[in-house]
């Protein structure tokens, strides 16, 4: 048996941001690191292999930053538990003091008829499916991808980039669905203008053929020829190890958590996408799974694993998401319009454009799109939306920032910023204080 002062299980971003908190919080532990794969991959990096990496291998996450900290690597399966001992699946027994549960999550596989027959993939994390993953889009003729979410949308960007016959089916009205419409709608150009089908507000019945693919049906009786299908339609907490060892879940939704990450149990927590979220807005059931606020959790909880060190800041998941289809980057932080609607809040939008470098005659310079949402009566920031060239990505993390620390509308406005003509659009033309001057003026109408 093998004793460890700290055991995480789970080798993705929570994991690994967990387990170097918690030796530079407590250098004295000794602490390990259980995962299944012998190579862990980057989650948001697996679109990327199909096309702009030269394989799987060129998006796996590195062992350095946990070996040069000393932190034990153990590759296994813990499959359960007697007191304060996983038991791995080769009958291996390691002792903790404190245990932290990273399992992440696993994709999902809707109820769709034939969804068991040869050709049919899932986007999942494991190496080894990968491999083949990739070998069969590579020889596949054509292509049919479930789901227009962020890695449905990259999926078929990285097919469409390849040349392959690629259609995508959604069946909400527009892509991107946690977006607004006309960003949705803006993906849907450029992915038709790369050479791309796509089908929104239609959903898929059937997945034809004997034993292997040979085309979908949809619920208009319409009919795709195809010899992949590509479902990616979203994600649910991997609770298999919890359910074996007793720790209280919600199906669905993960491990019901405290403030600092702890289960039921004070020398249990549980973190990353298999622990419980809540809604930064109203504290509801949150669904949102992201990399960066898993690691946000690994860093909080490796801090406060023998006590409360760091105050956690805050109290529910913003959901700021990010990526690029084509040379367009699409990021959104926040409400939408859209649910801003749905909750029945009182908002005013902003809205502004702006090349991102000035005078836009200037090499590299790409349109900025900029929608904000503010509340009407407490003026604060709610939520944004942007699209434009790779500044979006460093542009979003901002605004959340904004958010995050209820920023109204003339804290914005009296922002002073950096600006460089090589670098950022024009002081006088800067999207975010344009956009919050936009919405300032509606409220003297």
């Amino acid at each position: 048996m093998r004793k460890y002062d700290v055991v995480i299980v789970g080798g993705g971003p929570a994991g690994v941001s967990a387990a170097l908190s918690a030796k530079n919080s407590y250098p004295s532990k000794n602490v390990a690191l259980i995962r299944k794969d012998m190579k862990p991959m980057i989650p948001c990096g697996i679109p990327y292999i199909l096309f702009s990496l030269n394989g799987v291998d060129e998006n796996i996450l590195p062992d350095v930053p946990l070996t040069t900290n000393k932190i034990e690597i153990i590759n296994g399966e813990a499959v359960d538990r007697k007191d304060h001992t996983l038991i791995l699946s080769d009958g291996e027994e390691i002792q903790y003091e404190k245990l932290v549960l990273a399992t992440g999550s696993v994709a999902m596989l809707p109820k769709i008829e034939g969804n068991n027959k040869e050709g049919v993939y899932l986007v999942h994390k494991e190496r080894e499916y990968l491999e083949r993953f990739r070998t069969a889009v590579h020889n596949a003729k054509k292509i049919v991808i479930v789901g227009g979410g962020y890695i449905g949308v990259e999926v078929a960007d990285e097919l469409v980039k390849a040349k392959k016959n690629t259609t995508l089916v959604e069946m909400m009205p527009q892509l991107l669905p946690t977006m607004d419409q006309e960003f949705g709608d803006k993906v849907k150009e450029i992915l038709i203008g790369q050479g791309g089908t796509i089908i929104t507000g239609k959903k898929i019945n059937k997945i034809l053929g004997e034993t292997s693919v040979d085309g979908v049906e949809l619920d208009d009786s319409s009919k795709i020829e195809c010899d992949l299908v590509i479902i990616s339609v979203g994600y649910k907490p991997n609770l298999e190890l919890v359910k074996k060892i007793g720790i209280p879940y919600q199906e669905g939704k993960g491990v019901p958590v405290d403030d600092y990450l702890r289960t039921s149990e004070k020398d249990v927590f549980a973190i990353g996408d298999c622990a419980v979220k809540y809604d930064f807005f109203t504290g509801d059931l949150s669904n949102i799974m992201l990399a960066s606020t898993a690691m946000a959790e690994g860093r909080l909880v490796g801090s406060n694993l023998y006590s409360i060190r760091v105050v956690r800041q805050y109290q529910g998941v913003l959901g700021t998401f990010s990526t690029k289809i084509g040379k367009t980057a699409f990021a959104v932080s926040g409400l939408t319009e859209r649910r801003a609607k749905e909750k029945g809040l009182e908002y005013t939008v902003g809205i502004s454009k702006a090349v991102d470098r000035h005078p836009g005659k200037l090499q590299g310079v790409s349109e900025v799109y900029v929608k904000l949402i503010f509340s009407t009566y407490s003026h604060t920031l709610l939520g944004a939306q942007i699209y434009g060239g790779d500044s979006v990505g460093e542009l979003i993390n901002m605004v959340s920032v904004m958010i995050l620390n209820r920023m109204t509308d003339t804290d914005i406005n009296t922002l002073q910023i950096g600006t460089h003509p090589l670098l950022t659009p024009s002081p006088i033309a800067y999207p975010v204080i344009n956009a919050t001057i936009n919405a300032i003026v509606k409220w003297f109408k």
